[in-house]
């Protein structure tokens, strides 16, 4: 049963639908057709990689995630060359670091909007942070950051 299997793998199948864009009921809905033979029934990026993962026993989270970024996410679909650079650094970045806080933080950016909030700040003051210079106006819109960063110095 694949569900099992990505038991196995340490996979969730709500990080698994995540990665792939798709609900985490239709993701329940895609392993029961599997586990049942309706292949037919199945997405067939999802089916590949369901297909990918029971004939491959040796593979670990990893290679699924390895899999899934290199075989499923067409990047010609997403944008121009420059995007697409900025895209293949995001890849590369998570294949080669998929356990690493920056990656997670990453797919939970790109997965869900909680932060969405807080990535306009970022990118507001993000120019601000080399600065030397700054005006009052500047220098308030940097304080949360300042405070924030002296809150969390001690942690890693």
């Amino acid at each position: 049963m694949l569900r099992e299997r990505l038991k196995e793998l340490d996979l969730k199948i709500t990080e698994l639908a995540d990665y792939l864009q798709i609900s985490r009921p239709t993701m329940y809905k895609f392993i029961e057709y599997y586990d049942n033979s309706e292949f037919d029934l199945i997405n067939k990026n999802v089916l590949k990689l369901f297909n990918y993962i029971n004939e491959h026993p040796l593979i670990g989270k990893r290679n699924v995630i390895n899999f899934i970024l290199n075989n499923l996410n067409n990047l010609k679909e997403l944008g121009g060359d420059e995007e697409n650079e900025v895209i293949k650094k995001f890849k590369k970045f998570i294949i080669s670091n998929p356990e690493a806080e920056k990656s997670k933080f990453i797919t939970l950016c790109v997965t869900k909007d909680s932060f969405d909030d807080i990535m306009s700040y970022l990118n507001k003051i993000q120019p601000l942070l080399r600065k030397r210079k700054l005006t009052i106006e500047e220098e308030n819109l940097l304080k949360p950051y300042k405070e924030f960063k002296l809150k969390i110095g001690g942690i890693k």
